[in-house]
């Protein structure tokens, strides 16, 4: 008896065996800080295994995250049957430079007749090199960035005294919630603000995790006065670097006018009188239109074709807000003229030059934004009317 205890024991007491091999597995890649890195842990094992356990080592070089429970399979690799283990882990580096990540050790019991075999089986680590965050601030990474702004009422119609809720949510793919940048200011002429707390939250999906981060506040206008106009919420910019592209990018709020914005004569508006005269052009020329498709022997056009033909023997209507905008170098400002000049060229049949508007992108977003000459692009911007 004694003797079949001692050979337990030292059964006990021997390695694995040789064929368990544990092994981490990382893309080829060159992370920036703030990126996420997944990681698998793979183990194929010989036997059975009555226990495990597996600890991920915490270290200060990075952030890390299990996004999904463990798998265990039987699967055949290289024609012999093995226990196969798989642990996904997401790895956030904080700081550029060279990362190591492991050795993981996964300590396994396994039964063999009556004994119990205890042993370790050790994964090498991984060595990488971490680039810089190529923006300031804390380093966003993702693979995609939405921002959601919604108001409990229209912020237009609402009088002076009058409160009113906003909420903005902030999701980016492929990032943890403390990496999301913090809660923005608000900022409006004649507007108080008071701030709910925040929520943040890290999110686990089958293509890793989602960073959530949702900001309240109370707003009210203290405009005084029928007609006297109210406040305006200015854009908040998010800037963030895109790992599908590996290139900086911004996610903004539009500008909300809150409150009227002015009134005329017994508080209607009045539109400007360019305006004015450009509708008055787009009836006559209507009218034109209609005549003659009534002509004997006039083929008679689609409604996109007279659509078009208007379009095009008219001026842009946006060219001067786009030109405002230049001479006031409100960069912003002048994005969405741009926008709005573009949509009505390309409306008119006329192309426009898309690398015109990649250079104010790269203006806004881009985090060493190169000399940009607003004035200048405006002018580039109305010198392609080519028909197509």
């Amino acid at each position: 008896m004694v003797i079949r205890a001692l050979l337990l024991f030292l059964l006990s007491a021997l390695p694995l065996a040789a064929q368990d091999s544990l092994r981490l597995i990382v893309p080829p890649m060159r992370p920036v800080v703030g990126e996420m890195i997944p990681v698998t842990i793979r183990g194929e094992y010989k036997g059975a295994i009555t226990l495990e356990n597996m600890q991920f080592p915490d270290s200060t070089a990075y952030d890390w995250i299990q996004v999904a429970r463990d798998r265990w399979a039987d699967e055949r690799v290289e024609g012999r049957l093995r226990r196969v283990f798989e642990r996904r882990i997401a790895v956030f580096p904080r700081a550029a430079g060279t990362l190591t990540i492991g050795p993981v050790v996964h300590s396994l019991t396994k039964a063999q007749g009556t004994a119990r075999l205890q042993g370790d089986v050790t994964a090498s680590p991984v060595v990488l090199s971490v680039l810089a965050y190529p923006g300031s601030g804390r380093p966003l990474a993702a693979r995609h960035v939405t921002v959601k702004d919604e108001y409990s009422a229209d912020p237009a119609s609402l009088r002076p005294g009058q409160t009113f809720t906003r909420r903005l949510t902030l999701t980016a793919e492929g990032s943890m919630d403390h990496l999301l940048p913090p809660r923005p200011d608000i900022r409006g002429d004649g507007l108080v603000s008071l701030a709910a707390p925040e929520i943040r939250e890290t999110r686990l999906t089958a293509e890793g995790p989602v960073a959530v981060a949702i900001w309240e506040w109370s707003l009210r206008s203290q405009g005084s006065g029928s007609g006297s106009g109210g406040g305006a919420l200015t854009p908040i910019q998010f800037v963030w670097f895109n790992t599908l592209i590996r290139e900086m990018r911004g996610a903004v709020t539009l500008p909300v006018q809150v409150g009227p914005a002015g009134s005329g004569l017994d508080g209607a508006a009045r539109p400007p009188a360019g305006m004015a005269a450009l509708a008055a052009a787009i009836g006559g020329i209507a009218l034109l239109a209609g005549l003659a498709a009534g002509l004997p022997g006039t083929r008679l056009a689609t409604r996109r074709q007279v659509l078009r033909r208007l379009h095009r023997g008219l001026p842009n209507p946006h060219r001067h807000a786009l030109r405002q905008a230049a001479a006031a170098g409100d960069l912003w400002a002048l994005r969405r003229a741009a926008q709005d000049y573009a949509a009505h060229e390309r409306a008119a049949g006329r192309s426009i030059d898309a690398q015109a508007l990649a250079t104010l992108d790269r203006a806004l977003f881009a985090a060493r934004p190169p000399p940009f000459d607003p004035m200048g692009f405006a002018r580039r911007l109305q010198s392609r009317p080519a028909r197509q």
